[in-house]
C-alpha cells in the first residue's frame, strides 16, 4: 500500500507559484465584492487548473529524455553528464529535469529550459566521483509546465545506467621540467632503452672514462686494438606482484583519501610502467584472509584487469594476515619475482607479523615493502609545539617513528627493500626503486 501511495504522490500536479497568485486574487474579491465574489474567482481559477492540468499531460506525455555519460569514471575527476530532451509535440515545453545520482555522491542539479516543438534540447551538469567502485545512475525526474503555467506534471523516466569508478591515474607532477626530464628517463615515463646493469646483452661500444671495467668483451678489444665494452638492458618478462595490504592501517585518513585509496593509485602508476616494459604484473589483495587475486600477464589489457578486480577493495577493521597471503602467493607464483608489498606499520604486533611471515618470501622472492607514512605526521613535527599538550603529542610520534624506522631496518636485515613514503611520493618513489630492482639485476 505504502508503494502503491508513494507512485500516486509522484504523479500528482505540482501547483506552478503562478497558481498560488491567482488563488489569492480570491481573498482580495472577497474584500471587494463578498464571498459570492471569491467564489466566482476561485472557479474560474480552478477551471483554468484543470485545462491546464489536461494540457500539461497531453504535452509531458511525448516528451522523452537520455543520459550520456561514460561507462567509467575516476575518482575525485569531475566528469560532464548530459541529457538530451526530445519534444514529439507541435509546441514548446518548458521543462525541469534533475537526475538520480549513485548513492554518496553530490545531488545533481535542476535542470531548466524549453523545448523547441519537434525538435531536441541537451542540458549538461558534472559529478565528482568521491569514492571507487561499482555504482548505479537512476531514473530521470521531468516536470512539464502546462500551456498557462499553473501546474507541473511530474514525469518519471526509467533511466537506470551502471557505471564504475576506477583509482585517480594522474600524471606525475614535478617542480620543475629538468626534473620531469631527468625522473621520466630514469624510470622510462617515455618511450626509450633502459641501459643499465641488466643481464640481457644489447651492444659493444668503445669504453669511455667512467664505465666498469668488467664489462670489457677482451675479444673485441683485441681484434679492434681499442677497449670495448658490453651493453645490457635490465631483463623481460619478469615477474612484479603488487599484494595490497587491506587491514585496517590502511584504511587511516591522509591528504583527504585513505591510504588503500592512495596505494591503489601508486600501484596503478607502477603496473602500467611494468607492463609497457614488457613484464608480468599480477595482485594480490587481502586482509584477514586473500580478498582478489589476478594472476601475472603481460600486455596492456592487464591494468584493466587488475583495477576491475580491486575496484571494490575497501579496508577492513581487522588485522592482516601477511602469513596467509604470502602462503598464497607461494602457491600460485612459484617463479622468481619481485614483490611490492603495499602497507603500514604502526605498533609492534604488526610489525612482528610481517617480520616473522617474511621468511615464506625469500629467498625465491625478492619483497619490497613499502610503508604509507601520514604526511600530517611531518607537518606536526615541522611546526613549534605552542602548548603542553603540543608537546606530548611530538614526543609520542616520535617514538612511533621510532619503532617505525626500526622495523624497517629489520626488514632490510632480513634480506627485504623497504621505503618509508608519505602519499606525494608513493609513485615516485617506487618507480625509482623499481627501475633500481631491474638495473641492478635483482630478479
Amino acid at each position: 500500500m505504502d508503494t502503491q501511495i508513494r507512485k500516486f504522490i509522484e504523479r500528482f500536479p505540482i501547483p506552478a507559484p503562478r497558481t498560488a497568485y491567482l488563488l489569492g486574487l480570491g481573498i482580495a474579491a472577497a474584500l471587494i465584492a463578498g464571498w459570492p465574489g471569491a467564489i466566482v474567482v476561485d472557479l474560474c481559477v480552478l477551471i483554468l487548473i484543470v485545462a491546464d492540468c489536461l494540457g500539461a499531460i497531453r504535452g509531458g506525455a511525448g516528451v522523452l529524455a537520455e543520459r550520456h555519460c561514460p561507462e567509467r569514471f575516476s575518482q575525485g575527476i569531475s566528469q560532464d553528464i548530459e541529457i538530451v530532451l526530445k519534444n514529439p509535440r507541435g509546441r514548446a515545453i518548458r521543462f525541469q529535469i534533475r537526475d538520480e545520482t549513485p548513492l554518496g555522491w553530490d545531488a545533481a542539479p535542476i535542470l531548466k529550459g524549453v523545448i523547441p516543438s519537434q525538435s531536441s534540447l541537451r542540458r549538461h551538469y558534472t559529478v565528482m566521483p568521491p569514492v571507487r567502485g561499482a555504482y548505479s545512475f537512476g531514473d530521470l525526474f521531468l516536470r512539464t509546465l502546462g500551456p498557462l503555467g499553473m501546474l507541473m506534471m511530474p514525469i518519471r523516466l526509467h533511466a537506470p545506467q551502471k557505471i564504475e569508478v576506477y583509482p585517480s591515474l594522474q600524471p606525475l607532477r614535478y617542480s620543475d621540467l629538468a626534473t620531469y626530464r631527468r625522473r621520466a628517463l630514469h624510470w622510462g615515463a617515455r618511450p626509450g632503452k633502459w641501459r643499465g646493469e641488466g643481464r640481457e646483452f644489447e651492444a659493444l661500444r668503445e669504453y669511455v672514462q667512467g664505465d666498469d671495467p668488467r664489462k670489457i668483451h677482451w675479444k673485441a678489444t683485441a681484434r679492434l686494438d681499442r677497449p670495448i665494452v658490453q651493453e645490457f638492458l635490465p631483463e623481460k618478462n619478469q615477474i612484479v606482484m603488487v599484494l595490497m595490504d587491506a587491514g585496517r592501517l590502511m584504511g587511516a585518513i591522509s591528504e583527504g583519501k585513505t591510504k588503500l585509496d592512495h596505494a591503489i593509485e601508486a600501484a596503478a602508476q607502477l603496473i602500467h610502467t611494468a607492463l609497457s616494459r614488457g613484464d608480468q604484473v599480477g595482485l594480490l589483495a587481502f586482509a584477514d584472509h586473500v580478498l582478489a587475486f589476478v594472476p601475472p600477464k603481460k600486455g596492456m589489457g592487464q591494468v584493466q584487469a587488475i583495477l576491475k578486480g580491486i575496484l571494490d577493495l575497501r579496508a577492513k577493521a581487522v588485522e592482516p594476515q601477511y602469513e596467509r597471503a604470502f602462503l598464497w602467493l607461494r602457491s600460485q607464483v612459484r617463479r622468481r619475482c619481485l614483490v611490492v608489498l603495499w602497507t603500514d606499520l604502526l605498533d609492534e604486533v604488526i610489525s612482528e607479523n610481517l617480520l616473522s611471515a617474511l621468511a615464506l618470501l625469500r629467498p625465491r622472492h625478492l619483497p619490497l615493502c613499502v610503508a604509507i607514512r601520514e604526511s600530517e605526521w611531518d607537518d606536526l613535527l615541522a611546526l613549534p609545539p605552542s602548548r603542553i599538550h603540543g608537546v606530548y603529542e611530538r614526543v609520542v610520534l616520535q617514538e612511533m617513528l621510532r619503532q617505525r624506522s626500526k622495523a624497517l631496518k629489520t626488514l632490510v636485515q632480513k634480506g627485504a627493500l623497504a621505503m618509508d613514503l608519505p602519499p606525494a611520493g608513493l609513485s615516485a618513489g617506487v618507480l625509482e626503486r623499481y627501475m633500481e630492482v631491474k638495473r641492478k639485476g635483482l630478479l
